[in-house]
């Protein structure tokens, strides 16, 4: 915490491009010995040439509509320590060699997670000696074309390369947005425990910044490889778009100064609405998730239309700073962009291997460069502003001398008693013969003994008062929530402290500090009539230290 109170964000910035250095490393890496196999390792391409049952050719690329019966020659080619290798979406998948069925992946899921299996990586082994292979694809879903892709006849292992080379530095990408989103949500916490008001807007931007990489990385198909799960990969990927339109909505909110307005319940109604009846009818397996998808379709083009609403509005009350205004009509925009290419693109081009969130990546990329690194630089300034002006302050209220508490904080403390009421003892305290010591022994003598006086007041009323220097031999301590006989004990170690310095430090004129005190009840009197009758006392005080003197 000091360490942040002090450099700002700046260690945490810099231990993310840290790690996307070594990240970036081990991908050059996966990427030469990707590269040295190539020279020795022969691949069949099998994207093209699918002969139907009618003779027709079909391309893979660009199916047709409908369940396929596809075969493919195997003649001529060299499948020794080869598999048939491909990806696919939804797609239920048999594999038959020389009219026997060796394959098929057609898994039955939990109805929570719904019919979607996701993306899965296939690697067939080919009996020995084949000449054809025909496969049987069935779209889960009625509305989709089946979904099949990278089919190649290759040694497995570089099949696998293959994919970590193409896919990994999409994957990176991906991480460095979940990063920084992660790198939001901690500051948003510090910011939180550090009392800080604008807490919310990064947890806001550290969310939505966490579900936009999150659901982007299912491109990539490198989180499919890792847990082999990849119908729990798909259902987090959807549980991504049906909570994303909330956290941009409330951090514009927080931003424009609207926390409390209704726009932003309306968006969270919605997107638990949409939440709770998919989770209620996949459960009793009326629909699915996929199947709803267009719901939460729906709720990220309302999300835009309230985020544009709600900085049109920020914009005519002037209620935005413009430096932020700019970056944040930049980000958002680069976002709003992206997210509505990449839902027309899957409207319009269902049957391509990826979900495509291409577009959005780019755009959250600009977003978190344009606003995030803005909001940082923002809450750098004002913690210099808020350093400051606390030093500032403590300046004005403290004592030069003795670094005690001055005149001033004295009477800021004093109006807040007199507000709130509050009892408490007023001790007055006067240091004796200082005129005494200026004229004799110097000024500098002086302001040694006045810092005596000073520190031996402070530490005798630790712990259950504050003590002020008011004048130039004049203090006065507040006690709060303390009896007399407190007091009078705090008085007596002051005595003794005195008495301790005389002895060691053999001052020409002995240290003594006359003392009086009054209770202060707010019922009974004011808080000037106490202080007066505190003062009194300590001048009594003083002629009886005097006179025992003479």
């Amino acid at each position: 915490m000091k360490i942040l109170n002090r450099w700002g964000y700046r260690p945490l910035i810099e231990c993310i491009f840290l790690i996307m250095i070594l990240l970036l490393t081990i991908i050059e890496i996966l990427n030469s010995n990707s590269i040295e196999k190539k020279y020795h390792i022969t691949i069949y391409d099998m994207t093209n040439g699918w002969v139907t049952p009618d003779g027709e050719v079909v391309s893979l690329d660009q199916p047709p509509q409908g369940d396929l019966v596809l075969t493919h020659s195997l003649e001529g080619m060299d499948k020794d320590n080869k598999r048939f290798c491909m990806t696919s979406t939804d797609t239920h998948i048999r594999a038959v060699f020389d009219s026997k069925q060796t394959y098929q992946y057609i898994p039955k899921l939990s109805s929570l997670l719904g019919e979607s299996y996701g993306m899965y990586i296939h690697m067939i082994v080919i009996p020995p000696n084949a000449e054809e292979v025909t496969l049987y694809l069935h779209s889960i879903y009625e509305f989709k074309p089946v979904c099949v892709g990278n089919l190649a006849i290759e040694d497995a292992g570089m099949f696998m390369g293959d994919l970590y080379h193409e896919n990994l530095p999409g994957f990176v990408f991906c991480l460095l947005i979940v990063l920084f989103g992660a790198l939001m949500l901690v500051i948003g916490f510090i910011e939180y425990g550090a009392g800080n008001r604008d807490a919310l807007q990064f947890f806001s931007l550290g969310t939505f910044v966490v579900l936009i990489g999150v659901w982007s990385s299912n491109d990539t198909l490198i989180l499919q490889i890792f847990t082999q799960r990849p119908e729990l990969i798909r259902f987090i990927i959807y549980l991504c778009i049906i909570f994303v339109p909330y956290p941009p909505v409330s951090f514009i909110a927080n931003i424009t100064n609207r926390k409390d307005t209704a726009l932003r319940y309306v968006m969270l109604f919605l997107v638990m609405l949409n939440f709770i009846v998919t989770m209620a009818l996949s459960l009793l397996e009326l629909s699915d998730i996929r199947r709803m998808l267009c719901f939460s379709h729906a709720n990220v083009i309302i999300a835009i239309v309230i985020l544009v609403y709600l900085l049109a509005t920020a914009v005519r009350h002037r209620e935005i700073d413009k430096r932020m205004l700019n970056m944040i009509l930049i980000g958002m925009g680069a976002v709003i962009v992206g997210a509505l290419l990449d839902i027309i693109r899957f409207q319009l081009f269902p049957s391509g291997i990826y979900t495509s969130s291409l577009y959005t990546r780019i755009g959250v990329f600009i977003f978190i460069v344009m606003v995030g690194l803005h909001l940082l630089r923002e809450r750098r300034r004002e913690a210099v502003e808020r350093g400051q002006a606390e030093l500032m302050k403590i300046m004005a209220y403290t004592d030069g001398l003795t670094e005690l508490a001055n005149r001033a904080a004295f009477h800021e403390r004093e109006k807040e008693i007199a507000d709130e009421g509050r009892a408490c003892h007023i001790v007055q305290l006067d240091v004796n013969l200082l005129k005494q010591v200026n004229d004799v022994y110097g000024h500098a003598e002086g302001d040694r003994h006045i810092v005596s006086a000073a520190h031996a007041i402070r530490d005798s009323f630790a712990g259950i008062g504050t003590a002020y220097r008011t004048g130039g031999d004049e203090f006065i301590v507040i006690v709060e929530d303390v009896d007399g006989d407190g007091v009078a004990q705090a008085l007596e170690g002051l005595e003794q402290a005195a008495a301790t310095y005389n002895e060691n430090e053999r001052p020409p004129v002995p240290l003594q500090i006359a003392y009086g005190f009054a209770r202060y009840q707010p019922e009974a009197m004011k808080l000037k009539e106490a202080e007066k009758l505190a003062d009194e006392r300590m001048y009594e005080k003083k002629k009886a230290m005097k006179a025992a003197q003479d």
